[in-house]
């Protein structure tokens, strides 16, 4: 049969949606299309018309990459070897690695012949360096990403392709991604990232479907080159199902019996090779998803390729195969995997095991570590395949690659009770492995399956070995931890037993600064202060200046956290013995700056978190060390009213942290701010997704637990549920035994007197009734506040007491709304003060006065983006007969309205307008009520007429 040259049948809608997405580029709007559809419904057939057209009328760059299957996980980095491959091909080695910037050597990984990489900085680098890369190039040039087939896509891709899709507005970039939509099941970890773009509205879904009858009657006359396929058409209608990949397939064969299984099917062109051609495929099918020449050269023998050319013409001739510059391929992974299943035993296992000797002769990566175990895995050689299983998951988790580490990692665990002297053979003993693959699965956020390898690994671990058995000991606790299991603490201390102190100490100081790292984030501060002493003492001793400044820095937060000011000073000592250390340089940053925040002290702060993020990126340190930094910003930016800018990170970065402490704590912030904003179902939305991670992390970390309280409960009081908001404080803030952080207990004690106001007012509200007789009659006792106020009481010599300590007073109705909103304090309570006031004005019937109050409540609010205040504000004074109903009362729109006024011109609803700008639809009327009041109009029509006359000035 001649070779398919197949036209693009039944997708001109799907061409124009790529195209117009490429116009949008070419405009300076970046844009992601995921085309999705069933294997051989024609994703790669669309993807390859589309960039045949890019590359014939533009100057665009295009870069693209597949990913791919090893037969036992995905073949790590594969996609982003291609479009590396392509990005260096464009514009040389020296200009791509400029173009990547500090965190260059990162492309290493992909490519180790490119560039050394820094064993000295946090892996897990690669999916920002690659994005960075081509954000850089679509700077200056409309660039084009390909990504195929991410159903098999690893966690660096996904991740890579996540943050590509959140690019600014100055990258001129296109991400097309395709996959196959019935590998995709409810537990694949590609449906959290694609419903993480979608629900951010970042990508468009380009869905294939299936070809109708006129359809494939067009594709099979175009392969036939005829008019008309005669009567066979309905019997290929019906073995195709309208997917043209089968059609293709069939077409050739009308008028023959057809087979009745899909095997079958994929094999017909196969089938009719000659023996010779048909044992090449089986050779190139082994040898994975793309054969080298020289791959296939060193397995099979120089003679032996050369003398298959005949037969490899053959079967490219007949489709089944294609051939490039460097490799073949079968021209549809379909068929391949049809292929693999004709290999016999002995056939299967001696080309693995060439192909396996091959490549270990070559240059080693993590990719190529991942093939060779997974060809001796397959070739049966037990012995070489665990051996190799051990050195890839070695190399993968060095590199932050975890799902391969932890797929091969779960391999020598497996092989190891089938290979004799399995110690030997794998070089670690099997406790030791076991520690090993636990991090890698951690990694994975595998968190229970983790800490079930470290108690395996505990009751292996041989007496005669105590500091390694402190070590695993150590590994255990933080995998404890991250889990929301309180062993982790008796880890500790059964790992300190094992090295007292004189012994080992640089050892026994490495453990001291993870007991001391639980105290302070549990909130037991004394015992913080005390073991953080502890270990610096004795990390000096032995010249561990990483662990030395780690500890002052420890104890320094534990000392600010008790009011005590000299925790700044050792806060600047652990700078000192951290030097260039970049490790405890950033941990440094971190708290630094955190200590700042909690004393009030936010412009400190922001200054601090953005320096160590210029360090942190100026080093390449990684995005997770960034992260940290950015999100110490956002929330210094929360207490200053910079909100917008806090927004924006937080939509930005969030999806890109995996499930951890720091996911939590960046989750809540966003929560917290998406209500205080007014889109109080989003809030609600990531409380629905993420509260089972919310409870467990607050186990073990005060700031959890008070915050997701504090949060909670405000959502509570704004669904009317104050008994609820008050259960929820009550389990944080009259715990027993349990020392607290004034910083994070002042806030939630806070809401706890807005929720018992809400019940005063209640039960007064309802006794005033004719039917309640009383407030216990209707539902109970009205809450007593004094063991709350007790807490507030005593933290009195707290920097930030007073703010608190007059903001809980009002909430209860015992002290000035104005005395609030004079304070210094986060950006968002004078607004809510100033409503506050507003509303008990009105209630005690001093209408003008309320409504000055609520008016300059709007305009606070407004000024830093407090929808949530603003619109109740505008509600009141609406509902409350305190408008000053005139035409055009000759205020500015703010820059928020005139956003919303452009959508309305467009002729949007509200709740269009709410989707495009991310508020709730009662936020748009609101905005939309207020526009019409400014401009003196009485309907959405005249403000459209006057928005685009251009007269909103007059």
């Amino acid at each position: 049969m001649s070779r398919v040259r197949a036209p693009l049948v039944g997708r001109a809608r799907e061409l124009g949606e790529l195209r117009a997405a490429f116009s949008d580029v070419r405009g300076g709007t970046p844009r992601t299309l995921v085309v999705a559809g069933e294997a051989g419904i024609g994703k790669s057939r669309l993807l390859e018309e589309f960039v045949a057209q890019v590359r014939e009328a533009d100057e665009a760059l295009v870069v693209s990459g597949a990913c791919a299957d090893s037969g036992s996980g995905p073949l790590p980095y594969a996609a982003l070897e291609g479009v590396l491959r392509d990005v260096v091909g464009a514009l040389g080695v020296e200009r791509t690695l400029e173009a990547a910037g500090p965190g260059a050597d990162a492309l290493g990984l992909v490519a180790p012949r490119l560039i050394d990489v820094r064993t000295d900085i946090s892996p897990g680098r690669l999916p920002e360096v690659v994005a960075g890369l081509l954000a850089a190039v679509g700077r200056e040039r409309p660039v084009v990403v390909v990504v195929e087939d991410l159903h098999w896509a690893d966690e660096a891709t996904r991740a890579t392709v996540a943050r590509l899709a959140r690019m600014g507005m100055d990258e001129s970039v296109l991400l097309v991604l395709s996959y196959r939509s019935d590998d995709v099941g409810r537990g694949h970890p590609l449906r959290t990232t694609l419903a993480e773009l979608e629900r951010a509205r970042l990508v468009t879904r380009v869905d294939l479907p299936r070809l109708d009858d006129a359809e494939i009657a067009q594709l099979a006359a175009a392969l036939l080159d005829a008019e008309d396929i005669g009567p066979g058409l309905a019997d290929l209608v019906d073995r195709s199902e309208g997917v043209p990949f089968f059609v293709e397939e069939l077409v050739g064969f009308l008028g023959v019996d057809l087979p009745d299984s899909l095997r079958d099917v994929l094999l017909l062109r196969y089938s009719r090779l000659s023996p010779a051609a048909r044992e090449f495929c089986r050779q190139v099918a082994a040898a994975g998803p793309r054969a080298p020449y020289d791959l296939l050269t060193d397995a099979l023998g120089a003679d032996a390729v050369a003398a298959s050319e005949p037969v490899a013409r053959e079967a490219v001739e007949a489709a089944v195969l294609v051939g490039d510059a460097d490799a073949y391929a079968f021209r549809h992974a379909l068929v391949q995997e049809a292929v693999l299943t004709e290999l016999l035993p002995g056939e299967r296992r001696r080309l693995h095991a060439a192909y396996a000797e091959a490549l270990e002769a070559r240059p080693t990566s993590v990719a190529r570590l991942s093939e060779i175990a997974d060809h001796w895995w397959r070739a049966r050689v037990l012995d070489r395949a665990l051996a190799a299983a051990v050195s890839g998951h070695d190399a993968a988790d060095r590199a932050g690659a975890w799902t391969t580490a932890a797929a091969l990692g779960e391999r020598a665990l497996e092989l190891w009770e089938m290979v004799p002297d399995a110690e030997a053979v794998a070089g670690v003993p099997h406790h030791a492995m076991l520690v090993r693959v636990a991090q890698s699965v951690r990694s994975m956020t595998r968190l229970d399956r983790a800490l079930a390898l470290c108690h395996q690994a505990l009751d292996e671990w041989p007496d005669d070995d105590p500091l390694g058995l402190a070590g695993a000991l150590d590994d255990a606790s933080v995998i404890a931890a991250q889990a929301g299991s309180v062993e982790g603490r008796a880890f500790l201390e059964r790992a300190l037993a094992l090295v007292p102190p004189g012994e080992h100490d640089e050892v026994r100081a490495r453990l001291l600064v993870s007991k001391a790292r639980d105290a302070m984030l549990d909130g037991r501060s004394a015992e913080g202060i005390t073991t953080a002493t502890e270990c610096y003492e004795t990390a000096m001793s032995v010249g561990a200046s990483r662990e030395a400044s780690i500890a002052l820095n420890m104890r320094g937060v534990s000392r600010v956290t008790l009011g005590d000011a000299g925790g700044f000073d050792d806060l600047e000592r652990c700078r000192e013995l951290a030097a260039d250390d970049f490790v405890a340089l950033s941990r440094y940053y971190v708290n630094a700056s955190e200590a700042r925040l909690v004393w009030g002290r936010y412009e400190d702060a922001l200054a601090l978190a953005e320096e160590g993020a210029r360090r942190s990126r100026a080093l390449g340190a990684g995005w997770s060390s960034d992260a940290m930094l950015e999100g110490n910003a956002a929330e210094a930016q929360l207490a200053l009213g910079e909100w917008d800018t806090a927004a924006a990170w937080y939509e930005r970065a969030v999806p890109l942290v995996s499930t951890s402490t720091f996911a939590v704590y960046l989750r809540e912030r966003w929560a917290w701010l998406l209500m205080w904003r007014g889109d109080v179902p989003a809030a609600e939305a990531i409380v629905r997704a993420k509260l089972a991670d919310w409870e467990r992390f607050g186990r073990l970390e005060e700031q959890v637990r008070t915050r997701v309280a504090a949060t909670l409960a405000e959502l509570a009081l704004l669904r009317g549920d104050a008994e609820e908001a008050l259960r929820l404080i009550s389990g944080v803030v009259l715990r027993p035994d349990q020392e607290r952080n004034p910083a994070y207990q002042l806030p939630v004690l806070a809401v706890a007197a807005r929720a018992i106001g809400q019940l005063r007012r209640s039960a007064g509200a309802e006794a005033a009734g004719a039917e309640a007789p009383d407030a216990e009659a209707s539902g109970g006792a009205v809450p007593d506040a004094a063991p709350f106020q007790a807490q507030v009481d005593a933290y009195a010599e707290w920097p930030t007491h007073p703010l608190w300590s007059a903001l809980f007073s009002a909430e209860l109705g015992e002290g000035p709304w104005s005395a609030v909103a004079e304070s210094a304090g986060p950006a968002h309570l004078r607004p809510y003060a100033l409503y506050r006031d507003g509303v008990a004005l009105l209630d005690a019937g001093e209408r003008a006065a309320a409504r000055d109050r609520l008016t300059e409540a709007v305009a606070a609010a407004r000024a830093i983006g407090c929808g949530l205040v603003a619109g109740q504000a505008e509600e009141l004074l609406e509902t409350g007969g305190l408008r000053a109903h005139r035409r055009g009362d000759g205020e500015e729109l703010t820059e928020r309205e005139r956003q919303v006024l452009e959508l309305v011109a467009e002729g949007l609803t509200n709740g269009q307008v709410a989707e495009r700008l991310f508020i709730s639809p009662k936020t748009a009327s609101v905005h939309v009520s207020a526009i019409l009041r400014k401009l003196g109009v009485s309907s959405r029509t005249e403000a459209a007429v006057k928005a685009r006359s251009g007269t909103l000035g007059e």
